[in-house]
């Protein structure tokens, strides 16, 4: 720690005490550790709470209900980290942050666009623009798309592929929406669970497997995401093949090991991932 004396640590705690008091009125803060001089950290839990309300286990979310009931608590969050300043966020809370980022500003974007209610599943695509280029928000100093937060940021700066489970566009064929935000100090545990529900349960509408083997054919039906990400999974068939093994069941993992098995990618289904009742 760099700042020892009596009077920093009494400014910093005085700080952690007026935190907390506000912390606990609702108000989104980014702050500054104590125990990491210059190091911030940002206030995650209003996203978890939107999330936890309305977003089914499955990854189904309830545009109707958010933008009746919460949009704009999701508008205060995205607020919060308009001037947050990533470089000083540590390595797995900035990866926590640019995701939460992108799923919150996607939700935020598609309600923008007024998805209409009657009819449940229609393809996000044909609502007029393509969301993936919009700068809507100000988001870590400046007006961000996904398409910036998704590959100028996450791809290009932190060689993790299990980012793309955690990355949710709205699709149905997307990984499920996790019902929680990222946090750092929980980043790999998330992660690793994302990444297996995506390869052994994530559905789509029609209640197929979005990942799934084919022991019969010997052939795994990948998710386009792999397709169209193939670099970030080792640039081949068999570095997609390597990367679900990880994550598979024990009984599939075994199966890819012993046989020589080739991979299918799946048409990507673009409607949206609107919570069904």
């Amino acid at each position: 720690m760099r700042f020892t004396s009596f009077r920093a640590v009494s400014v910093s705690l005085a700080c952690a005490s007026l935190l907390t008091i506000l912390g606990g009125a609702g108000v989104v803060l980014v702050s500054a550790s104590p125990a990491r001089a210059g190091i911030e950290s940002v206030d995650h839990a209003p996203w978890t709470a939107i999330l936890e309300r309305y977003v089914s286990e499955d990854g189904w979310v309830d545009y109707d209900g958010l933008q009746r009931e919460a949009s704009r608590d999701l508008e205060r969050y995205l607020d919060s980290l308009a001037s947050v300043k990533p470089g000083k966020l540590s390595d797995d809370e900035r990866k926590a942050f640019w995701i939460n980022a992108y799923n919150a500003l996607c939700i935020d974007t598609l309600l923008a666009k007024d998805l209409p209610s009657t009819v449940p599943h229609k393809s996000f695509l044909g609502i007029g623009s393509n969301i993936f280029v919009l700068e809507r928000r100000e988001i870590g100093g400046r007006k961000r798309s996904l398409d910036d937060i998704e590959h100028g940021i996450l791809r290009k700066k932190f060689d993790d592929p299990r980012i793309h489970a955690a990355l949710v566009c709205g699709a149905s064929s997307c990984p499920r929406l996790r019902a929680e935000a990222y946090e750092a100090n929980r980043l790999d545990e998330q992660l690793d669970e994302e990444t297996r529900r995506w390869i052994r349960e994530g559905l789509d509408l029609e209640g197929n497997r979005k990942n799934r083997l084919d022991r019969e054919n010997k052939v795994f039906h990948a998710s386009k995401i792999f397709s169209w990400f193939k670099k970030d999974f080792g640039g081949s068939d068999r570095g997609v093949l390597d990367f679900v093994a990880k994550y598979a069941s024990e009984s599939d993992r075994e199966f890819l090991k012993k046989n020589d098995v080739s991979v299918r990618y799946l048409d990507y289904d673009w409607s949206l991932n609107r919570k069904k009742g």
